[in-house]
C-alpha cells in the first residue's frame, strides 16, 4: 500500500556522493563507490537525488550562483 501526502518528506532511500568524473559529474553511491548517474550538469543530478529521495553526503561540486561553495 502507497500513501501519498502532499509536501510529506521521507527518510532518504540512498546516500550518494556528487563530484567531477572527468567532462562530467557523475551520483556515486555511498560507500560502495558505483557510478549510478552521469551527466553533463550538476544541478541535474542534485535535482534527480531530490526527486528519488536520495540523500547527498558529499558534493564537492560549487555551485555556479553561491560563493561560499567555492
Amino acid at each position: 500500500m502507497s500513501l501519498a501526502i502532499e509536501g510529506f518528506v521521507g527518510p532518504s532511500r540512498r546516500k550518494v556522493a556528487i563530484r567531477r568524473d572527468a567532462e562530467d559529474y557523475v551520483i556515486v553511491l555511498q560507500p560502495e563507490d558505483l557510478v549510478l548517474f552521469r551527466n553533463s550538469s550538476a544541478t541535474a543530478l542534485r535535482k534527480a537525488c531530490n526527486f528519488l529521495r536520495w540523500e547527498v553526503v558529499s558534493d564537492t561540486v560549487p555551485e555556479a550562483n553561491d560563493p561560499t561553495s567555492w
